[in-house]
């Protein structure tokens, strides 16, 4: 769903860029190649303009969320910011999160997300793999997402000779609870594919909480171990503003998140889970709800909510990860 509504944006962009040429080149005058340079311009210079004002609102909207009574006196010790950086950005520092969110989101919607090649599957590691290997691992997007949003997780993995596989939860916008069979299955495969004995998840955003909820229903003993990058895990205010169950399910406080919090599989698997989260996070709102009670926590200061996917730090915090508890196991029978 998400692969098709991206490119149906490109009709519009498109539309607008022939529209534009159109009045330039037959109203104006103006020559046919310099009208179709200004209209491909104009196009590309307000779409990232676009995605700025957009970032822009909600860095400000996660900055001031913080101070709602609501959630600032909700008195959850491991939800302290204090110390992670959130006043520490320079204007510079501020100005760069801002425009490598807005270049990392504009990449996602309208280059990865509607036309990255095969962004779902398994891609295996080479035959190194009978060698001593970090586990495989399973990729599971966020919100409106698709599996292009890993093109360089995966690239990134696979240079480190590491198996993934990586899915796209649809519906785009159903229930958080519909998606448990599909993270199951795709678990399944990657065990067969890989021989490997248990796997390691890698989720971003909405993706950590539809694990956690899995783990509920199917148990956790096939899963070493998860990072998740900028998941709501005490929901997010601003889902006031997306459309489907599943945003609904992410709200700040929402029923759904605090089952969840219950369960007690819950906390036994939150002690598998490693939280990488922004006290910048655009979207996650208040940033602090990526902090889990009992799990790990580290943050990443100065990323956006996509732009933390592939900083350079959390890059490198997945490869340490990664060789923690590298293994040798055989390869499945029809790689031997």
């Amino acid at each position: 769903m998400i692969r098709h509504l991206n490119r149906l944006y490109w009709i519009g962009y498109i539309s607008v860029m022939f529209g534009l040429y159109w009045a330039l080149h037959h109203w104006f005058g103006v020559r046919a190649d310099d009208a179709a340079v200004v209209a491909i311009s104009l196009v590309a210079g307000l779409l990232f303009a676009a995605h700025i004002g957009f970032n822009i609102s909600g860095f400000a909207l996660s900055y001031s969320v913080r101070q709602i009574p609501q959630v600032r006196d909700k008195g959850l010790h491991f939800h302290s910011t204090e110390g992670e950086g959130f006043h520490r950005l320079s204007l510079a520092r501020w100005v760069k999160a801002v425009l490598a969110e807005s270049l990392a989101s504009l990449k996602l919607i309208t280059l990865l997300q509607p036309w990255a090649p095969k962004p779902d599957g398994i891609q295996l590691a080479g035959k190194a793999w009978r060698k001593k290997k970090p586990l495989p691992v399973l990729l599971v997007h966020g919100y409106l997402c698709n599996s292009a949003v890993w093109a360089g997780t995966r690239a990134l993995l696979d240079r480190a000779d590491v198996s993934t596989h990586a899915i796209t939860l649809e519906p785009a916008i159903g229930s958080i609870r519909s998606y448990s069979d599909a993270i199951h299955e795709a678990i399944d495969e990657l065990l067969v594919a890989t021989g490997a004995p248990q796997v390691k998840i890698i989720a971003h955003s909405m993706g950590g909480v539809a694990v956690r909820y899995h783990a509920t229903e199917y148990g956790h003993h096939r899963i070493a171990g998860m990072i998740t990058i900028g998941s709501p895990h005490y929901g997010t205010a601003l889902s006031t503003l997306g459309i489907g169950k599943n945003v609904k399910q992410m709200a700040w406080g929402s029923f759904f998140l605090k089952t969840l919090r219950e369960h007690p599989t819950d906390r036994e698997f939150q002690t598998k889970i490693w939280s990488l989260w922004s006290p910048q996070d655009n979207i996650v709102c208040p940033p602090a709800s990526s902090k889990l009670e009992f799990g790990k926590n580290t943050a990443v200061p100065g990323c956006g909510h996509v732009a933390l996917v592939n900083d350079s730090t959390t890059e490198d915090l997945i490869l340490n990860w990664l060789a923690e508890d590298a293994q040798a196991y055989p390869l499945a029978e029809n790689r031997a």
